[in-house]
């Protein structure tokens, strides 16, 4: 299911004495979201919900291995992977990817990396914005009909 969570803070007021502006808005990655509900979800709710798999990021370390975490490394910490089906996606706050071709969907590991191979750090035009997708996002596939899909906003306020 797809989930795009949105930190933020309605009550208009500064947010310490050294801040002259508003309060911030923050938007988080998807995959930092499902983190969130992952390890928060069961307490809030007396164990009634859940979240399985909060699936894990790939980034352009898997290009430079000395910069970040390579494909075996992925491996290594989400054995998963290589017994599921899965789904991969941009994790970079796009809407519309399904429509833009930005999501491969029940595909087995090696399928995914060649996918998310064939797109990172590449320039990619969706809605008539160009940018490099850097943040891809690998999850278990959940068969469902589009009408099951939920979007989620999560806001957090502050009050006195």
């Amino acid at each position: 299911f797809w989930l795009k969570l949105l930190v933020q803070d309605f009550s208009r007021r500064t947010c310490c004495p050294f801040c002259q502006g508003e309060m911030s808005v923050k938007s988080i990655r998807e995959h930092e979201g499902k983190a969130l509900l992952k390890r928060w979800l069961p307490e809030y709710s007396n164990k009634a919900f859940g979240l399985d798999n909060a699936g894990c990021m790939v980034t352009p370390g898997v290009l430079d291995p000395t910069k970040g975490d390579d494909w075996n490394v992925i491996l290594e910490k989400n054995p998963w992977l290589k017994t599921e089906r899965l789904v991969a996606k941009p994790d970079q706050m796009i809407g519309g990817r399904g429509k833009a071709g930005l999501i491969a969907v029940n595909k087995s590991f090696d399928e995914v990396k060649a996918w998310i191979s064939e797109r990172m750090c590449k320039d990619t035009t969706v809605a008539g914005i160009t940018g490099q997708l850097t943040h891809f996002l690998i999850e278990p596939f959940v068969p469902h009909q589009q009408s099951e899909e939920f979007y989620v906003c999560i806001q957090s306020h502050r009050y006195k």
